[in-house]
């Protein structure tokens, strides 16, 4: 499929578009705007941020092909997502009052206040490897998704995605995220409203054939909520938000409404996914979201349609680097420098690394193009901190039972990839290792420590 000059034209208009939204970001703002919005974030921006973050290349691809293989049963990740955001508010708020007072920037950043360097150190380092893992996956997914549909060959959409985002990220740090995503959001909004109406004029069996729910199966649908929730609590760039929200009002009424367009959202790529496995049998289940697309758009609306995918390639691709770049920035230089950092010199070394993981990320996926088992991985090594993340809230735990409980979650995975076992029912087991040795090294240290209270009492 070739591009016409109006399809083209339509890709540079957005580029430029995200690129003066990144450039006018960057103008008269102070280090904090750069760093985490300047913490003034409102609903719209709030909704908008996380809802597109969720929706990027990677999240098309690989719950299409989750569709595609498993039918209408899929659809209930986007369900379990929209309840773990529900479910979440309660810990949000909590994050925002804490945030405030001491200036969080991270997920890792909990992790050090609520227990001790060690295991900040190592919360730090599972979530980069699992957001490496997932820009990686993003470059990989948009790059294949933006070439199946143009007709361009992979290398050339992978270096017209990655050049875009890294320019406007230079520039406008968490706050061109921010503006971008309300921008890409309402473009994959717009395709969406397209879609329905494509559906409500279909007059074929494919518009019973999405609400045909026989086929649905229990214990895949189970699973998929249940993976739709958790992800929630391993997903830096939610704290961010919520790091970086205006005030507690935003949070709490920001999921909400997060909730209500990710269900929207998630249907409209279950339709895309469906139309794939109804229409063209026998394709590879990574490439479900772009034959879907070129069944349901008609070929003079395929311009829109890249736009959506160059939107959901940068939604979820900036933010990842951001996570990245500002990480190791405060997790690792800021936390073991013997000089305190200033937001400066964060702002620097975040616009450095920001450069040098868009880089990395460009080389890696260049030469490495299959995602599905990358994706396996981190969900699995991500879902090692999610018991002391939770626990964390409501309960004092000891630092080295935090410890053992993402040590020995990431052995199991390292188990299952050696032994070539790492398959998804296995992988997000690691969440029920992490907890069993959570529960198990915390009853040990408790009773050591209640042991080593009752023999300092007795002493004169």
């Amino acid at each position: 499929m070739k591009f016409s000059l109006f399809n083209l034209i339509l890709l540079i208009i957005y580029a430029l578009v995200c690129i003066g939204i990144g450039i006018w970001s960057a103008r008269g703002k102070h280090d904090e705007d750069y760093l985490i919005a300047g913490r003034k974030i409102k609903f719209i921006g709030f909704v908008s941020s996380v809802v597109a973050s969720y929706i990027g290349g990677a999240a098309l691809v690989a719950y299409s092909a989750y569709v595609y293989k498993f039918g209408i049963s899929a659809i209930a990740v986007f369900l379990g997502t929209a309840l773990g955001f529900l479910i979440f508010i309660p810990y949000a708020l909590k994050l925002r009052k804490y945030s405030s007072e001491q200036k969080f920037l991270t997920l890792p950043d909990w992790f050090y206040f609520k227990y001790n360097k060690s295991t900040g150190v190592a919360a730090a380092a599972i979530l980069t490897v699992v957001y490496f893992g997932m820009l990686l996956n993003q470059f990989i997914a948009g790059s294949s998704i933006l070439a199946n549909i143009s007709g361009w060959n992979y290398e050339t959409a992978l270096i017209i995605s990655s050049s875009i985002i890294v320019i406007y990220l230079f520039f406008g740090g968490f706050k061109s995220v921010i503006k971008t995503d309300v921008f890409q959001y309402i473009i994959m909004f717009v395709l969406f409203i397209l879609l329905a109406y494509v559906l409500i004029k279909d007059d074929s069996k494919f518009s019973a054939q999405i609400i045909d729910f026989s086929d649905m199966n229990l214990s895949m649908t189970i699973a998929f909520i249940a993976f739709g929730v958790l992800i929630i609590f391993q997903s830096a760039e939610y704290w961010q938000r919520v790091y970086a929200a205006k005030d507690e009002r935003v949070v709490k009424r920001g999921f909400i409404g997060s909730a209500i367009l990710v269900l929207i959202t998630g249907f409209a790529i279950t339709v895309v996914g469906l139309s794939a496995h109804y229409e063209v049998p026998g394709i590879l289940p990574r490439n479900a979201f772009a034959a879907g697309l070129k069944v349901l758009i008609p070929a003079k609306l395929i311009g829109l349609s890249l736009v959506l995918l160059f939107a959901a390639i940068m939604s979820s691709a900036d933010t990842i680097i951001f996570v990245l770049a500002s990480s190791v920035a405060k997790d690792y230089i800021a936390h073991f420098s013997k000089k305190d950092i200033t937001e400066h010199r964060l702002k620097i070394q975040t616009k450095i690394f920001v450069v040098l993981f868009s880089f990395i990320g460009f080389i890696l996926a260049y030469f490495f193009r299959d995602i599905i088992q990358v994706i396996i991985f981190i969900t699995g090594i991500g879902f090692t901190i999610i018991p002391a993340a939770i626990a964390s809230f409501h309960f004092k735990i000891s630092n080295k039972a935090a410890l053992a409980s993402f040590l020995s979650g990431i052995v199991y995975i390292l188990i299952l990839l050696f032994t070539n076992n790492l398959i998804p029912e296995l992988g997000i087991a690691s969440i029920v290792v992490a907890l069993f040795f959570l529960i198990t090294f915390q009853l040990i240290f408790r009773k050591k420590e209640s042991v080593i209270q009752n023999l300092q009492n007795k002493k004169p």
